[in-house]
């Protein structure tokens, strides 16, 4: 009897316990058939190629390069300074120097090259008569470790045109006034807060020039 009735027992408990089990059935196969409804529909809109040729066609595009004032071939208003160890020739120097302080306004021309190797810098400066100049610059480096080169090597693409302010100190300014030692412009250093500025044709530069 007692027999009877722990098996009647166990049986009412699974009867009960059965709703349970299969609602959880129920939910976990909705879950799973929702995954699987959220594939397919991951698949219908996948972008595939289409996203990735939108993305690399939205880049930045790459500028053109500068104009290049060097091939204008403006006449240097001052013999062009080069500097290694010191700069040559000297006199450059005081004829930059007056160029800047007398307020006219012309083209100087230098080339730092400080080495062992072709390590070299070129700027041409116009003096545009009111303490500023346009500036541009040029570079060609070769023999450092690891760079391979021919006999000549060839500049690299000229920088933006800028316009910067040529730096006189009042020592300078007087010195160049005594025509005394110590009256110099050094173009390499006495270049300072360079900003950027619209380009310019070989034209634009000689209106300028002839401006004052």
């Amino acid at each position: 009897m007692r027999a009877h009735r722990v098996i009647q027992g166990a049986l009412l408990l699974a009867a009960a316990q059965l709703p349970f089990i299969v609602a959880c059935a129920r939910v976990e196969g909705s879950d799973g058939a929702e995954a699987e409804a959220e594939s397919d529909r991951g698949d219908d809109t996948d972008p595939g190629p289409e996203s990735s040729d939108t993305t690399s066609g939205g880049g930045a595009e790459a500028t053109d390069p500068a104009l290049d004032l060097f091939a204008c071939n403006f006449e240097p208003s001052c013999e062009p300074v080069t500097m290694h160890a010191y700069p040559s020739p000297p006199e450059a120097l005081p004829c930059a120097a007056k160029l800047v302080i007398g307020g006219g306004t012309g083209v100087l021309s230098s080339l730092l090259t400080p080495g062992p190797y072709v390590d070299e810098t070129e700027s041409l400066i116009f003096v545009l008569g009111d303490g500023t100049a346009l500036v541009q610059t040029r570079e060609r480096h070769c023999g450092r470790e690891g760079m391979e080169c021919g006999p000549t090597p060839v500049w690299e693409a000229p920088s933006p045109h800028r316009i910067c302010d040529l730096v006189v100190s009042p020592d300078v300014e007087a010195a160049c006034e005594e025509d005394a030692e110590g009256c110099g412009f050094r173009p390499w250093a006495d270049v300072a807060n360079c900003r950027a500025v619209e380009e310019h044709s070989c034209e634009d530069v000689a209106a300028l020039l002839a401006a004052m």
